[in-house]
């Protein structure tokens, strides 16, 4: 505690404070070689160089998924994925000794038209425009489908996928769905005629499910539909619960309705008339 004199502090507090001084100024001189040593530039990597602008020639409307890639004497320095949105980003990571060297760039594996741009080890970003021609654009999904809405999770009960992709001149699409929500992976589709798809999804596993459905031509570009291929897949516990009323039984209006619906699979028909006809024939 502080004591004071009048308006003035004692010898003792003086000394005190002095000694208070000295002993923080001790502790701040040895931090600073600390502080220096981390501070060391020798110590900190230099950054690679990255390179981002916009795709031009055939390349501008190139659909997601494509590789461009970075190369210094044939040697591969950088890689990334576009989104489709018409630009690209890639880092270039070289060594001092690629300094002033030159950097030329693929998509896909073609080359894009000449550009003057050396390596900088360290240097700032630098956008640069890239024109590629080639096909790289993506397949078209015409159509896309999934019928019935409801399937019963029997792992008979199914529900059709059907799709029309168009490829490119480059060649046939692949085409695949993907059913990692129901552990089945990524599955492959083989065309019928007139580029139409088709497959079969049955399942154990109850929810709701949004599966992404892609088509890609033989560059490696591709698209996505993630919304359109939407079904719900149940139980027979859960069919009073979804299609009856709130005491949790069928009613014969309910019955009625669920027989005509033609998103409800037969399967699960078949089980909620299994389960309203449980008590005998005289419901008819």
């Amino acid at each position: 505690m502080v004591k004071f004199q009048g308006d003035k502090m004692t010898i003792k507090d003086n000394y005190l404070k002095i000694l208070s001084c000295l002993v923080i100024l001790l502790l701040g001189m040895s931090l600073v070689p600390a502080a220096s040593a981390n501070s060391d530039s020798s110590t900190i990597p230099s950054l690679p160089n990255v390179f981002g602008g916009n795709l031009k020639g055939d390349a501008a409307n190139a659909g997601a998924g494509l590789v461009i890639s970075a190369y210094i004497d044939s040697r591969l320095v950088g890689s990334n994925t576009i989104d489709g949105n018409g630009r690209y980003l890639v880092t270039v990571d070289g060594t001092k000794e690629d300094n002033g060297k030159a950097i030329t760039f693929k998509l896909a594996g073609v080359p894009s038209e000449p550009v003057l741009v050396t390596y900088k080890h360290g240097a700032d970003p630098v956008e640069i425009d890239l024109t590629f021609n080639g096909d790289f654009e993506p397949p078209t999904i015409e159509s896309l489908s999934a019928f019935p809405l409801y399937i019963l999770n029997d792992g008979k009960d199914s529900s059709t996928v059907r799709a029309k992709v168009v490829g490119r001149p480059s060649g046939a699409p692949s085409v695949t769905i993907d059913l990692n929500g129901i552990d089945q992976g990524v599955v492959s589709l083989n065309p019928d005629s007139g580029g139409l798809y088709s497959c079969e999804i049955k399942s154990t596993k109850t929810g709701k499910f949004k599966f992404p459905f892609t088509a890609a031509n033989p560059s490696g570009s591709s698209i996505t539909d993630k919304e359109s291929i939407s079904i719900i897949i149940l139980s027979e516990g859960e069919l009073e619960a979804e299609f009856g009323n709130a005491d949790g039984a069928f009613s014969p209006e309910e019955i009625m309705n669920l027989v005509s619906n033609n998103d409800v699979s037969s399967g699960i028909k078949y089980a909620a008339l299994g389960i309203y006809f449980a008590d005998g024939w005289d419901k008819i």
